[in-house]
This record gives structure tokens, sequence and C-alpha cells, in this order.
């Protein structure tokens, strides 16, 4: 889970690079405030005004409405904009935005945890339907990414708080397979047992342990 992060910024570089596109952002929306989406991922081309904060509804809410009902957001000039877009064409003038393609983050049915956004600054282009159905396998691959780092993290807090609960009660740990005939104990076991050196293999420990308890 420490690597996601870093690859998934250079597989943004590397689109960018090869689609010449100016910017590409991974937004996720916000756990703790809703109506807030947050940059977790980017690249950029180039210096230039950037969306460096996250971006409340206020700046952007037609496309919060199209990106919370799973709509793919294709804009090759922003006079293409609908008229209900009216202050989200005024963000994307703010950064200089010329076209935009914004898919939406989701796995099945579930609602959209975020949105990737590619966008062109010095010239306006198309978004043909072969390199849109290219860029959502991409998105694809990144939210399985997101899903299972956020997945494996909350297992390793987990067993964080667990291990330092352990120590602090002065808790020992095993684990037995009965088919596998495998016993796993802790370095606390070993400690509270007295289990010899010779006797951690296998079955040993628990052996040992049914051997020296009392009547």
């Amino acid at each position: 889970p420490d690597e996601v992060d870093r690859e998934i910024e250079a597989a943004l570089r590397r689109i960018c690079e090869l689609l010449e596109i100016d910017f590409a952002v991974l937004w996720q929306w916000s756990v703790e405030a809703p109506e807030v989406i947050a940059p977790t991922h980017s690249y950029f081309a180039q210096d230039g005004p950037r969306p460096s904060e996250p971006m409340s509804q206020e700046q952007y809410p037609w496309a919060r409405e199209e990106m919370l009902a799973g709509r793919i957001i294709l804009v090759r000039a922003l006079q293409d904009l609908p008229a209900a877009a009216s202050v989200d064409r005024e963000t994307c003038r703010l950064y200089g935005v010329q076209s935009v393609l914004c898919l939406p983050l989701a796995l099945g049915g579930e609602p959209p945890v975020g949105a990737l956004g590619f966008n062109c600054l010095q010239k306006r282009r198309d978004w043909p339907e072969e390199l849109v159905n290219w860029l959502q396998l991409v998105a694809q691959l990144f939210i399985y990414a997101l899903v299972r780092q956020r997945h494996e993290l909350n297992i390793q807090e987990s067993a964080a708080r667990l291990q330092a609960g352990a120590d602090l009660a002065g808790l020992a740990f095993y684990e037995v397979d009965l088919e596998a005939r495998v016993a796993r104990v802790d370095n606390r076991f070993r400690q509270i047992c007295g289990l010899p050196v010779e006797r951690e293999l296998g079955f040993e420990p628990l052996e040992f342990w049914l051997e020296n308890l009392h009547p």
C-alpha cells in the first residue's frame, strides 16, 4: 500500500506525456466533509494555476451532480458546457482549462468515491470514444488500487491497535491449524509458557502446552 500513491502519479505522468495532456488530477470525496472533493494525486506538465486545495461544491455545482450520478463529463470546448454549468465554466476559465474529460471513480453499483480528470490548457481537443474507453480502464485500475490500499491500511491499523492493547495488557497470542497440525505463537506466549526453543516447530507448541496443563 505504501507504493500505490507514487505509482498512480507516475502513471498519470506517462499518460499525459503520451497523449499531450497538460494536467491530470485524481479527486476523492472527503469522508469528513462529503460536500468537498480533494485532489489526492496529480500531474502537471507546466507551471501555472492549479487546484492545490480541496474544491467545494460551490465551485463546480453542475460537475458535482454529474459525478455523483456516475456520468462522464466530456468537454471539447468551454462553450459546449450547458447553461446550468455557468459556475463550472468560470472555474475552468480561472485555471485556464480549455478542454476536459472527467471520469467518475466507482466500483460496481456503488456511488462514486471520486473522479479522474484530464485537462488541456494549450488548446482544445477531441476525446474520441476509443480514447475515452481506454482512459476508463485506467480509471478502474486506479480505483481498484486505491480501494485495496485503503483496505490494507485499515488492516495494518487494526493490527497495530490490537498489538498495542495486547502489549498493554500483557497478553499472549497463539494460532492453531488443526488440519495442517501447525501451532503459531508469539514471543509473549513463549515467555509465559516457558516454551523451549526445540519445541517451537509444527504442532510442538500446542503439545508442550497440553503436557504442562494442571490436571
